[in-house]
């Protein structure tokens, strides 16, 4: 047993890339007047393909210049990799580290005030370089005799592309992995960094979640989804379509981004005079262990997930006055989640705020965790839940506090869900 003494953990930056907004005071204005982000698709081969789906959230490339790159050596990196760093340098700027240059050659930068052995960056996926594995493989299929396959396809494409390039442009040379977990990868990266920094074994980690599933070259991310019927066909209306926990859902809509935060131990954070937007309290992880795409008909294992996090916080149930939902507005996941809610606040789940930010931004699958993460501090720190956009018909099923205004948040902690393809159930629980 561990018997080192156990770290207060707090959020001192934020760094969302999403497709309502990029940077912090951008997203929450968008949250708070509920501008969503979901489109008719701009690509050439959304429609060229036929899918029934049409709609979905992308989000805009970072400018090379957003994390302090050349074009060229932009050109190198996967998309979902460029996204990790570019939200990776919004959340170390919101939480007030400096960057000074380390090596004027590679354009690689040191973090101010930070010790590069006890820093360490863990970020969660869904499939890693995605675009990267379209464009080369189609290359090699073809026999394209003058391009060919991409030089650096392997090493663009894979999981670890992300945090290892995170770590290799500011330095960081503590623990650097990548959680792959579905649509809990997010989540998880979040409850892995709360680890390291409980222990004492790092004082400062990028955590969070990315992927870039849908503006790819061909569209291979939404045709896998198509494939499965999972997803809204709302196409004429886009900006209704992602309707969690109202009767007339239809199914999810495939968003993309990233949400970065740095989590760091209490007395780190303190000693260098950082702001601190919330505290990371306890985290819960489960698995259904039943099928790689159909949810667990109990519940039982979602139920279990937010009783170990709550009871890892340490805090009293009474406590806890949100929820952020995995809410993916499948016909599936939203009665099940909220009669798992039931079953873990009782006769109190009525005086518990529950929504799901996946109605302005699609779900963003392993980037969700992270972005959501954001989403509940930020609604912590400053008292407010978002409305639940879209929601016009409550699901009888899905009877929970569903606030059709944005509404005041007085209570001291919350909660983030989220559930992953293969079982894979994730809790957090934030708090001011």
């Amino acid at each position: 047993m561990n018997d080192r003494r156990r770290h207060d953990v707090v959020v001192t930056g934020l760094g969302p890339w999403t497709a309502v907004g990029v940077g912090v005071d951008a997203y929450w204005n968008a949250l708070l007047t509920g501008r969503g982000g979901v489109v008719r698709l701009p690509f050439e081969w959304a429609d060229r393909r036929g899918f029934r789906t049409r709609i979905g959230a992308p989000v805009a490339d970072p400018e090379p210049v957003s994390f302090d790159a050349t074009a060229r050596e932009a050109a190198l990196l996967d998309p979902a990799t460029r996204l990790a760093l570019a939200a990776s340098k919004l959340a170390l700027e919101h939480a007030g580290l400096a960057l000074r240059p380390r090596d004027d050659a590679r354009r690689t930068l040191d973090v101010d005030g930070v010790d590069p052995a006890r820093a360490g960056v863990v970020l969660g996926t869904g499939i890693g370089g995605l675009a990267t594995i379209e464009t080369s493989h189609a290359r090699y299929v073809l026999e394209e005799p003058l391009t060919g396959p991409l030089r650096y396809s392997l090493p663009m494409l894979i999981a670890n592309a992300l945090p290892a390039q995170v770590a290799i442009k500011f330095g960081l040379k503590g623990e650097c992995k990548t959680v792959v977990t579905a649509c809990a990868a997010g989540t998880m990266a979040i409850g892995d960094a709360l680890r390291l920094l409980r222990n004492d074994e790092l004082d400062v980690v990028l955590a969070g979640g990315v992927d870039r599933t849908l503006s790819t070259p061909g569209g291979y991310g939404l045709a896998g989804f198509e494939l499965l019927k999972t997803m809204s066909t709302r196409n004429d209306e886009p900006e209704r379509a992602s309707r969690p926990f109202d009767a007339g859902r239809d199914g999810f809509v495939l968003g993309e981004g990233a949400g970065v935060l740095i989590l760091e131990r209490e007395a780190h954070a303190r000693a260098r005079g950082a702001a601190i937007h919330a505290r990371v309290l306890g985290y819960g992880a489960t698995c259904d262990a039943h099928s790689m795409m159909q949810l667990e008909p109990s519940g039982d294992q979602m139920v279990r997930a937010m009783e170990l996090a709550i009871r890892d916080a340490g805090i009293a149930y009474q406590d806890v006055g949100y929820v952020n939902a995995h809410g993916t507005a499948t016909r599936q996941n939203d009665p099940m989640e909220a009669s798992a809610l039931h079953r873990v606040f009782g006769r109190r789940v009525r005086d518990v705020l529950v929504n799901s930010t996946k109605a302005l931004l699609g779900h963003s699958i392993g980037a969700a965790g992270g972005i959501e993460a954001i989403t509940t501090a930020l609604s912590l720190a400053r008292g407010v839940v978002h409305r639940c956009v879209n929601l016009e018909r409550p699901d009888p099923e899905c009877d929970l506090a569903l606030p059709r205004e944005n509404a005041r948040l007085a209570a001291p902690a919350a909660l983030s869900n989220s559930f992953g393809f293969g079982g894979h159930n994730a809790c957090l629980v934030l708090g001011r």
